[in-house]
């Protein structure tokens, strides 16, 4: 019994020295960004900071950071207000489409009645007020009473004249009245009154300057009142009320965001500080851009060890106490925006660019977001908007290429822009004469590591930056000149398949590898047409080679596949297939209803297809069989539009591009190879708590894999998809195994490649 124990010992120091930190197959994880925080509230233990994203807290003991959003607890995204209630021990989550998640120690509680009202015009909820076992929300078109005990909606008041929807952004209680700042004006009502349902019991108040003005924030003691109007056009007007007069208390700041009780203070949140006054409305102080450059707060809370914790909108969380600050935000992108995906040698490349739908400018900073041994990097171009294409060098992944749609073609090295290809040297053409606009649409390596460039909407629309460093671009018989040009693939045998977008179609060409020879070279502009000639769509949107050499086309009528693609310039009859699939009497065009943003291709030749507004579905190699529908009402999945999808094939980690932000997911395929390479089993070992699948990577393509007891009794096999192979832990009857050690053999079809690994089982 001693000695077994001692091998258990040894084989789990030895299991747990070679795991990576990663997500399991089937698990979800978030890649979104903390910086841009709009709200904080405080628990006596936590400080919670919310972003659009989601909500991340941090340990006022321990410093550690969680991530609350809703790949593990929360239902949605979007959030617009938060606040913990001590009485009630819940952190309520708010979300500008009007859901809440009510958040206990050990229960998360959504509350959805808000969001699935019919109501006209905005549901955000822009403020949370608690009140004994009560939250009051300031709502886009009046206030939701919340009964936290019972955990339901108790009433809703329609403030306006005649009951009508009013704005509200910001309640506060005073000696039984409530307060009620609206972009109508400043609303009271006595708290004690049953009935708060009658709009008739809220009294709108009319000696405030400009009464009928949007006011945001209100602070309200027992001397005075505090109320901001909103000013869109010059300074915020800060009015105060001494139970007489109004008079004007500031109007130095073009926005006032926050009026905070703090008690023993008064915080103001402006734009560019806080001023801080004591409840007796004497200035004390302030914490501005001095002691913290580029200070942009937007709210505050302050600790009994005299702690200001502010969330600041391109900061995160600030952490400041006596002139020290310190900035906390989890490890993320900068910014949400996720368009288009590059990923090769276990990095991921990712670009924050944007389309409008007529493929005009979202002018959105050029910025690339790499992540790389678990750790994300953004790096910002100030210079050249929209970044909608990026590449990775393939002989060097910390060298590549992203493309602006305006701003040229911008190379990096080791993570710093080491050059702007935009006009001479290169053969980039500007689409305004005089002017600097140069539109890349597409780039891609080819087999010599020449970088094949789209410059859409000029008289060449075709570059290539070979090499040695030279440029020579190409107009193709003028098929497609001064015209869209979008993505641009490199087929395994060199041809070249450019996307046109708004109708046109594709263009495929080959330069026969004689870049400076035009003579031999063969295009061609195809019309996506079926067997009998009939156009199906010209309206492209994605493209990619699957492994068999498959050219799989997505349209705005679902996906088209062009088998044997290397006869495009041979067959005149060249034309594309769409895919049949038979559900009960129904035959149907695999996703004809759909438009089709992304294609990728995974490790075993299964696809994933992103769509417009019907989220990613995963379908078998030949497209007959839909293996999965993710959507964002069934999935963490962000958002049912998306621009892109990269795969990781050393992991299996899919990353989805969304409008809402990047998110993944670990499938359980990854590329195989010709040769067994660093095959390791994860988790190893496999703890008696762990309920998910257990992987095995690193092997050779399509392999069958069989699992056996320390006797040679098989428990259980497969066949490896890709390079992986997955394992639920259960033997053939469904039972979970016994704890001991289990050995793996991994071998091809005629047996002529195999392996044996082994894995720890802890029942």
């Amino acid at each position: 019994m001693k000695k077994n124990l001692t091998i258990l010992i040894i084989f789990i120091t030895i299991f747990l020295g070679s795991v990576n930190a990663q997500i399991g197959v089937g698990e979800w994880r978030d890649h979104l960004p903390f910086s841009y925080s709009i709200a904080v509230t405080q628990s006596p233990t936590k400080v919670y900071t919310a972003s659009e994203n989601g909500v991340f807290s941090y340990s006022k003991r321990h410093q550690n950071i969680e991530k609350l959003t809703k790949v593990n607890i929360l239902s949605d995204i979007g959030v617009s207000s938060i606040a913990y209630s001590d009485e009630n021990e819940v952190l309520l989550v708010a979300y500008s489409n009007g859901n809440i998640d009510l958040i206990f120690e050990s229960e998360v509680f959504n509350l959805s009645d808000i969001k699935r009202e019919m109501i006209s015009g905005s549901k955000s909820i822009n403020h949370i007020l608690f009140i004994d076992e009560y939250a009051y929300l300031s709502c886009g078109f009046g206030i939701v009473v919340i009964n936290i005990e019972k955990r339901e909606v108790k009433e809703t008041y329609y403030i306006g004249d005649l009951g009508s929807l009013v704005h509200v952004n910001q309640l506060v209680l005073n000696n039984d009245f409530l307060y009620a700042a609206t972009n109508e004006g400043v609303f009271i009502a006595d708290f004690t009154n049953p009935n708060l349902v009658n709009y008739a019991n809220w009294q709108l108040i009319t000696d405030i300057p400009n009464y009928t003005s949007k006011f945001n924030t209100i602070y309200v003691n027992d001397v005075k009142i505090l109320v901001n109007q909103v000013n869109e056009s010059f300074n915020d007007i800060v009015h105060s009320y001494d139970g007489e007069t109004w008079t004007t208390f500031i109007n130095d700041y073009n926005s006032i965001r926050e009026i905070k009780n703090t008690d023993p203070s008064v915080l103001i949140v402006t734009n560019r500080n806080i001023l801080i006054y004591n409840t007796s409305f004497v200035f004390q102080d302030s914490i501005s851009r001095t002691e913290i450059p580029n200070f942009n707060p937007y709210d505050v809370v302050l600790s009994e060890d005299n702690i200001y914790w502010i969330a600041d909108k391109g900061k995160g969380l600030v952490k400041y106490q006596s002139g020290s600050t310190e900035e906390i935000m989890p490890n993320a992108p900068y910014l949400p925006n996720a368009f288009s995906i590059d990923i090769d040698n276990n990095r991921v490349l990712v670009t924050a660019g944007g389309l409008t739908p007529a493929w005009g400018n979202a002018f959105l900073n050029g910025a690339v977001f790499s992540f790389e041994a678990e750790q994300w990097r953004t790096m910002i171009n100030y210079d050249a908007p929209d970044y909608i294409t990026i590449k990775i060098d393939p002989y060097n992944s910390d060298h590549f290429f992203a493309g602006s749609w305006g701003g040229g073609l911008i190379e990096y090295r080791n993570n710093e822009i080491v050059e702007t290809h935009a006009g001479p040297p290169s053969t980039l053409q500007t689409i305004i004469p005089g002017a600097d606009f140069y539109r890349i649409g597409g780039i891609a390596f080819d087999s010599d590591n020449n970088l094949w460039v789209t410059n859409s909407s000029v008289e060449n629309p075709i570059s290539v930056k070979q090499s040695n460093g030279d440029w020579v671009s190409f107009n193709y018989d003028e098929k497609i000149s001064n015209i869209l040009v979008g993505d641009i693939i490199v087929t395994e045998n060199d041809h070249k398949w450019v996307i046109l977008p708004s109708g046109n179609g594709l263009f495929v060409f080959d330069n026969n590898q004689t870049i400076d020879n035009e003579n031999d070279d063969l295009f061609k502009k195809l019309s996506i047409v079926d067997e009998n000639g009939k156009i199906i769509s010209n309206n492209v949107y994605s493209i990619a080679e699957d492994l068999d050499g498959d050219i799989w086309v997505g349209t705005d009528q679902g996906i088209v596949v062009y088998y044997y693609p290397e006869n495009v310039f041979d067959d005149s009859d060249f034309h594309a297939q769409r895919i049949i699939l038979t559900i009960g009497d129904v035959t149907q065009y695999l996703l004809n209803t759909e438009v089709i943003t992304s294609i990728a291709v995974d490790g075993a030749n299964r696809k994933w297809l992103g769509t417009k507004s019907s989220g990613v579905y995963l379908v078998s190699k030949d497209g007959t069989e839909e293996i999965d529908h993710f959507t964002e009402g069934n999935s963490p999945l962000l958002s049912n539009n998306i621009n892109d999808i990269g795969i990781n094939h050393e992991t299996g980690e899919i990353f989805f591009a969304t409008d809402k932000g990047l998110i993944s997911y670990r499938g359980s395929a990854t590329m195989g190879s010709d040769e067994f390479r660093d095959v390791y089993v994860y988790p190893n070992p496999v703890r008696e708590n762990y309920d998910g699948d257990i992987t095995i990577r690193g092997l050779v393509s399509d392999v069958n894999v069989k699992i056996t007891d320390i006797s040679g009794n098989i428990v259980y096999e497969t066949t490896a998809e890709g390079g992986q192979a997955t394992w639920n832990g259960k033997n053939f009857s469904g039972s979970r195994v016994s704890t001991g050690v289990y050995l793996v053999f991994c071998s091809n079809e005629d047996g002529s490649k195999t392996h044996i690994t082994k894995l720890l089982f802890i029942k």
